[in-house]
C-alpha cells in the first residue's frame, strides 16, 4: 500500500527572519535616500561651476582662516572631510553589516559567469548613490558574507558613477566626447576589467575573503534554524548579528576614515594645485596629478563639479579629462580594503589602471 507525503505546512514563525531583514534593509535605505543622499545629489546638481572650497570637499563646515598656520589648516581640513564623508560613511557601515548578516543566512545565489556578476553588482549599485569610498563597507559586507569579489566590485564602481543623477550632472556639465569617454572606460572596467583580473588571479586557486579579526571558520554558512523560534527570539539573534558585524566594520573604517582625512588635507595644503593647473599642462605633470587624484578620496559627484569648475576657469582641456577620470572613480580607500581583505594584486592593478589611465586620456587633450 503506497502512501502520499503530504506537503509541509510552513507558519508565520517560518518568516519571522526575511521579515524582519527586509524590514530593517528598507528602513535604511528610505532614510537615507530620501532624507539625505537624493536631496544632496539634487542640490549639487544646481551648483556645477561653482566655486567650491577645495577638491577633496565641495564646502567647509568648519572655515579656515588664510592666516592661520600649517597643522591648523590640516586639522580643520581633515575635520570638513570627515563632516563631507559622515553621511555617506554610515549608510556604508550600516548597509554593509546587514548585507553581512542578510548573507549568512541567506547566501547569495549566483552563477559561474564572472562577467555576469559583475553586471548585477553594477545594477545594484545604480540606485545606491554613495562614493567609491562609502562603498567599501558595503562591499567588504559582500565578500565577508562569502560573497563574490566581482559582484562587490561591480557594485563599488557603478554606485558613485552610473547613479542617475550623477550621469546627468556629468552630461550637462562635460563636453559630449569626455561624457562618452568616462562611461565607455566605466563601462569597460565593469564588464570585462574586474571579471577578467579575478578570472585570472582565481587561477593560482580562489581568493581567500575573510574577515581580518576573525578566524576562517567565520565565514561558515550556518543551516537555517528550524522554525520554532518566537518573533522576539528571531529579532534578539538578527540583533545581535547586525551588532557584531556593524562593529567589525567600523573599527577597520574609523582608522581609515581619520587617516584619510589628515591625507586629504595635507595633499591640499602642502601641493601647490593651483600653480600646477594654471601652468601648461605636460605629460611628466600630468602624470604626477594623475597619480595624486587617483590616490584622493572625494565625495560623489565632487569630480563632475571640479571639471566643470575646472571648465568654467578655462584650465587646460587635458586636466579636465584627467580629473574626470582619476577623481572619485577610484581612491586609496579601496585600494586598502582589497589589499587588506581580498588581493593585493588586485589592489595594485587597478589602482595603477585608474592613473594611467586618466593620465593617457589627457596626454590625447594636449
Amino acid at each position: 500500500m503506497s502512501t502520499v507525503a503530504l506537503p509541509v505546512q510552513r507558519g508565520i514563525r517560518c518568516y519571522y527572519r526575511p521579515i524582519i531583514l527586509i524590514a530593517g534593509l528598507s528602513v535604511i535605505l528610505s532614510v537615507f535616500w530620501i532624507v539625505s543622499r537624493y536631496p544632496q545629489l539634487m542640490q549639487k546638481s544646481t551648483h556645477l561651476g561653482d566655486e567650491m572650497s577645495s577638491m577633496a570637499n565641495g564646502s567647509d563646515r568648519f572655515q579656515i582662516a588664510v592666516d592661520a598656520p600649517w597643522y591648523a589648516k590640516i586639522g580643520w581640513g581633515a575635520m570638513n572631510w570627515l563632516d563631507t564623508m559622515k553621511k555617506g560613511m554610515t549608510f556604508g557601515v550600516l548597509s554593509g553589516a546587514l548585507l553581512h548578516t542578510i548573507l549568512k543566512y541567506y547566501p547569495l545565489k549566483i552563477g559561474q559567469n564572472l562577467y555576469l556578476n559583475s553586471l548585477q553588482g553594477a545594477l545594484v549599485g545604480v540606485p545606491a548613490g554613495v562614493c567609491a569610498n562609502c562603498s567599501v563597507p558595503m562591499a567588504c559586507g559582500v565578500t565577508r558574507g562569502d560573497g563574490r569579489v566581482e559582484v562587490a566590485l561591480g557594485f563599488l564602481f557603478s554606485s558613485p558613477n552610473f547613479n542617475p543623477i550623477v550621469m546627468m550632472m556629468t552630461f550637462t556639465a562635460l563636453p559630449w566626447s569626455m561624457f562618452v569617454t568616462k562611461y565607455v572606460l566605466l563601462l569597460f572596467v565593469i564588464a570585462i576589467l574586474v571579471p577578467t583580473l579575478v578570472k585570472w588571479l582565481e587561477k593560482a586557486g580562489p581568493l581567500k575573503l575573510l574577515p581580518v579579526d576573525e578566524p576562517a571558520a567565520a565565514c561558515d554558512i550556518p543551516p537555517a534554524p528550524a522554525c520554532e523560534q518566537g518573533f522576539i527570539a528571531v529579532l534578539w539573534e538578527l540583533s545581535v548579528e547586525f551588532v557584531k558585524n556593524v562593529w567589525m566594520l567600523l573599527k577597520p573604517t574609523i582608522a581609515i576614515m581619520l587617516s584619510m582625512s589628515v591625507l586629504a588635507a595635507t595633499l591640499l595644503q602642502f601641493l601647490p594645485w593651483d600653480q600646477w593647473l594654471s601652468s601648461d599642462p605636460t605629460p611628466l605633470l600630468l602624470l604626477g596629478i594623475a597619480f595624486l587624484a587617483t590616490l584622493m578620496p572625494v565625495p560623489i559627484a565632487l569630480d563632475v563639479l571640479f571639471a566643470a569648475l575646472l571648465i568654467k576657469q578655462g584650465r587646460s582641456p587635458a586636466y579636465v579629462m584627467l580629473f574626470t577620470i582619476a577623481l572619485g572613480a577610484y581612491s586609496i580607500v579601496p585600494s586598502i580594503y582589497l589589499w587588506r581583505e581580498v588581493s593585493r594584486q588586485l589592489s595594485v592593478i587597478l589602482f595603477l589602471f585608474f592613473a594611467f589611465a586618466s593620465w593617457g586620456l589627457g596626454l590625447l587633450y594636449l
